[in-house]
C-alpha cells in the first residue's frame, strides 16, 4: 500500500485505529509472503548480531528459509469450508438470481466470493462486503431500472483498505457509520503500450460519495476529486463480517500467536543454519611453527609436504562435536509441534466444562471456533443480500438463508490423540505409516491423501537434520572390527 498522508486533514489521512491495525498487519503480510518476503525485512524479522558485519548478514540471510506454517494454516483453515459449493436456502427474488454466478460482475459465483471474505477474516479478524449499484437519473422510474436488468453488484474491501472512518450511537444504542473511505489501486494505460498503477479514494456518507485520484504528475502529490454523487439508500451500504471483533471495523488477527511463533521458528532456523554451515568445514589448527614459516604460509592439499624446524609443530582440523546443532534441531521441531497444535485450535469442538467421558458421549452437541466464524459468514452475507434487496426496492423473505459446510472438526479427545501421536512418532514408538494413518482417521488428513505416496516422498526428501551427527572422535579400528565380528556371529547363529 502507497505512503498516505497522515499529517494533515486531508482525504488519504489515516485514521488511528487503522495505523493500530496495521500495526500487527506486517509481520502477517510478511508470512503470507514467503521466504522473499521475511528476507526483504532484513532485520525487522531477522536481528543483526553484535559485531556482525554486513556481508556475513548479508550471507545469513541468503541461506535462511521459511518454514510456512502460518500460510499453510490459513489455507487448510480455509479450504475446509470450502470443499462443497455455498448453497442457497429459500426463495431468492429473481432480480437477485443472478448475483449467484456473478457476485462482482468479474465472474466470481458465490462460492468464490465467500472464501474471498472469508480468508480474509481469517488473515485479519474481519471483511467487508460493499454492495454497489449503478446511478440512474433522478427522473428514472423503477420500471426503468428493473428493465435496465442491472443488478447490485458485491465488492470484497479488506480491511487493509478502509483507511478511515466515523461512526455515532443512533437512538436505538446501534453504532452507525456516517463516513467510510476506501482506498483502492487500479492499473491503467499510460500511454500508447505501458500502463501504470493509480490510487483512488472513494469516500461514503450516508447520502453521497465522492471519488479521488491521486496525481502522481504534479509536486505534491494530491489527491484530486474526480467524481461525486448523491444516493437514496439512506446509509453507508456496507456488510462487515467479523470473526475476533475489537471495535467498530476493527479486529484482532485470530492466528497472530501462529504469527509470531512462525517468527520464532524462522530466527531459530536461520541460527540453525548458520551453524550448520561452519560444523560442516573443519577448522585448521596449526602449533609450533615460527614466525617466518607462519608467514610463508601452509599449502594444504594431496602432494604438498608441509616443514618445520620444530620437532613439536603439528597441523590438524578441530571439528564441531554437534551438541548446539543437536540442541537447535530440538528447538525447531518444538516449535512446529507447537504450531501444529496452535493450527488445529480452531478445529477443536468444546462443550463447556465437561468430563473427558462427558466429552466423548455427546461430542454431537460441541461446536467448533471455525464453525462460529462460518455461521457469523453466513449471516453477513445475507445482510449483504438484504441491502442488495434494498437497492432495489424489494425485501427477502424470511427464509432465505446460506448454507457454508460446516460438518468438520477436532473433538478435544482427537486433538488430544494427535498431540499423543506426535510424541509417539517423535520418540519412535509408532512407524511414520502408522502415524499418517491414525492421523487421517482423525480427519487431519484429506481422503485424497495417498499414504504410501506419502511415505515415498517423504524418503525421497532425505535425513532430517536431527539424525545427523557432528563429533570430533576419531573412527576406532578395534571397535569398527569387534562389532564386525558381533554380526558375523549373529548371521551363524
Amino acid at each position: 500500500m502507497p505512503t498516505l498522508d497522515q499529517t494533515k486533514d486531508k482525504v488519504d489521512a489515516l485514521s488511528i485505529d487503522y495505523e493500530r491495525m496495521a500495526e500487527k498487519w506486517e509481520l502477517l503480510h510478511a508470512l503470507l509472503g514467503g521466504t522473499d518476503a521475511m528476507r526483504a525485512g532484513k532485520e525487522q524479522w531477522l536481528v543483526r548480531e553484535p559485531r556482525e558485519s554486513p556481508e556475513s548478514y548479508r550471507n545469513r540471510l541468503s541461506r535462511s528459509f521459511l518454514y510456512n506454517a502460518y500460510r499453510d494454516t490459513v489455507e487448510k483453515l480455509v479450504s475446509k469450508p470450502f470443499s462443497r459449493p455455498v448453497t442457497v436456502q429459500g426463495f431468492l427474488p429473481e432480480r437477485l438470481e443472478a448475483m449467484v454466478s456473478d457476485m462482482d460482475l468479474n465472474g466470481r459465483d458465490l462460492t468464490q466470493f465467500a472464501r474471498d471474505v472469508f480468508t480474509s477474516g481469517v488473515t485479519y479478524g474481519c471483511s467487508h462486503i460493499l454492495v454497489d449499484f449503478p446511478q440512474f437519473s433522478p427522473t428514472a422510474t423503477l420500471a426503468d431500472e428493473r428493465a435496465s436488468g442491472v443488478q447490485p453488484v458485491f465488492v470484497h474491501i479488506k480491511p487493509t483498505q478502509v483507511i478511515g472512518w466515523r461512526s455515532e450511537t443512533a437512538e436505538n444504542g446501534k453504532q452507525v457509520l456516517t463516513q467510510v473511505r476506501i482506498h483502492e489501486v487500479k492499473v491503467e494505460g499510460n500511454g500508447q503500450y505501458s500502463d501504470k498503477e493509480v490510487d483512488y479514494i472513494r469516500v461514503y456518507t450516508p447520502q453521497d460519495w465522492q471519488l479521488w485520484r491521486r496525481d502522481s504528475e504534479n509536486d505534491e502529490d494530491e489527491y484530486t476529486l474526480v467524481d461525486e454523487g448523491v444516493h437514496s439508500f439512506g446509509e453507508i451500504p456496507m456488510a462487515s463480517y467479523y470473526i475476533s471483533r475489537s471495535g467498530v471495523l476493527t479486529a484482532n488477527p485470530p492466528l497472530e500467536d501462529l504469527a509470531f511463533m512462525n517468527l520464532a521458528h524462522w530466527q531459530s532456523m536461520s541460527d540453525q543454519r548458520n551453524i550448520l554451515r561452519f560444523a560442516r568445514v573443519g577448522l585448521l589448527f596449526a602449533a609450533g611453527f615460527s614466525e617466518e614459516e607462519m608467514e610463508e604460509g601452509l599449502t594444504i592439499g594431496p602432494n604438498q609436504l608441509i616443514r618445520s624446524t620444530n620437532a613439536d609443530a603439528k597441523v590438524s582440523y578441530v571439528e564441531h562435536n554437534g551438541h548446539a546443532i543437536q540442541s537447535g534441531q530440538e528447538d525447531l521441531d518444538k516449535l512446529e509441534d507447537r504450531m501444529k497444535v496452535l493450527g488445529l485450535q480452531p478445529l477443536m469442538q468444546r462443550s463447556g466444562n465437561q468430563t473427558a467421558t462427558g466429552r466423548a458421549l455427546d461430542e454431537s452437541r460441541t461446536h467448533t471456533a471455525i464453525q462460529a466464524w462460518i455461521r457469523a459468514l453466513e449471516n453477513t452475507l445475507r445482510q449483504a443480500f438484504e441491502i442488495a434487496a434494498k437497492w432495489v426496492k424489494l425485501e427477502l423473505p424470511e427464509d432465505f438463508a446460506l448454507d457454508i459446510n460446516n460438518d468438520f472438526g477436532l473433538s478435544e479427545r482427537a486433538t488430544d490423540d494427535i498431540k499423543s501421536l506426535i510424541e509417539m512418532r517423535n520418540t519412535s514408538q509408532i512407524s511414520g505409516e502408522t502415524f499418517l494413518r491414525e492421523v487421517k482417521r482423525r480427519g487431519l488428513l484429506s481422503e485424497n491423501v495417498d499414504i504410501e505416496s506419502e511415505l515415498e516422498a517423504v524418503e525421497s526428501e532425505g535425513p532430517p537434520l536431527a539424525s545427523l551427527s557432528f563429533s570430533s572422535k576419531e573412527p576406532d579400528p578395534d571397535e569398527d572390527e569387534a562389532q564386525e565380528n558381533e554380526e558375523v556371529s549373529k548371521q551363524d547363529d
